[in-house]
């Protein structure tokens, strides 16, 4: 039994999550006016160097526009924002998502997740089909909830691997966190997740067979989403 050391947030990591959670409450808009660095300084009690680097920040990130001599408005982050601002938005009130931000991430997940069942038949090697079969028996053997979810990240992230592609394994760690917070919200919803699809889609891969690889990864992905639309938004 062990337990991994518990580091806590900096001031600075603290202010950019208050000034992240006003602006995706929609408490703040899109082109507000921020206070002034004394102004946030005074009510925070935080450093002015601390709020001028959170504000550096929170600009790269999209979420604020810094105007010289007129000062910090609130950015279009959904325009100009990047992989962090995504993060930011997956981490905001514990993963739970409007219906637009739930919508716009599965269908990107189906789209590109299915264009990688396709390329995954076409060009894995016979490490790639190892590892995913290594993987999926693990899966199969395993009874702990929080490994299972581990494992279909990982074996997700062996598919994009595959692909080819140097990019597409970067992406799909980008979208770690997601995947596992979807996992665990349908574990509690349905119970044990199935994992037979996996089995389905390393049989279309070793066949090499792009087209049926792409179709179990599309159904697999359409039911769940949909079983889970109708009781994440039930209310």
């Amino acid at each position: 039994m062990s337990l991994r050391k518990i580091v806590p947030p900096t001031m600075k990591e603290l202010f950019i999550k208050e000034i992240e959670g006003k602006i995706l409450s929609g408490e703040w808009k899109i082109g507000d006016r921020l206070p002034t660095e004394r102004e946030m300084a005074k009510k925070t009690n935080v450093s002015r160097t601390v709020i001028n680097s959170g504000l550096y920040e929170l600009a790269q990130n999209g979420f604020v526009e810094i105007i010289p001599r007129k000062g910090v408005f609130v950015g279009d982050y959904i325009r100009n924002g990047q992989l962090n601002t995504l993060l930011s938005i997956i981490n905001f009130n514990g993963g739970k998502f409007d219906k637009k931000t739930f919508d716009s991430l599965t269908s990107y997940r189906i789209h590109f997740d299915c264009e990688c069942a396709y390329l995954v038949a076409q060009n894995r090697t016979d490490d790639d089909l190892k590892l995913m079969s290594s993987i999926y028996k693990k899966a199969l053997e395993t009874t702990d909830n929080t490994e299972i979810f581990q494992l279909k990240f990982q074996f997700l992230h062996a598919i994009y691997c595959a692909t080819g592609n140097n990019i597409y394994p970067l992406v799909c760690n980008s979208f770690k966190k997601l995947c596992i917070t979807f996992n665990e919200i349908i574990y509690r919803i349905f119970g044990c997740e199935p994992i037979t699809y996996m089995g389905k889609l390393i049989d279309a891969i070793e066949k090499k067979e792009p087209d049926r690889a792409r179709r179990i990864m599309y159904e697999f992905l359409t039911e769940r989403i949909d079983d889970l639309k109708q009781v994440y938004f039930k209310d």
